[in-house]
């Protein structure tokens, strides 16, 4: 993690993954109850993955 942000710079990040981090964190909140903390991690991550990946093509597709 440490060299992702020394690489990228700590604004590039933010500006691409708080938006998608955010709402996956409200989703795995609201609708992740599956009683194993470690299956709850995985479906987080697996979500900020996905709404990362979102998020990166609409910005593309608009040119930022």
């Amino acid at each position: 993690m440490y060299s992702l942000v020394k690489h990228n710079g700590l604004r590039h990040i933010l500006e691409r993954e708080l938006l998608p981090f955010v709402i996956a964190l409200v989703i795995a909140q609201v609708y992740f109850k599956w009683g194993s903390f470690v299956l709850e991690l995985v479906g987080f991550i697996a979500t900020w993955l996905v709404l990362g990946f979102v998020v990166e093509r609409l910005l593309r597709a608009t040119g930022r």
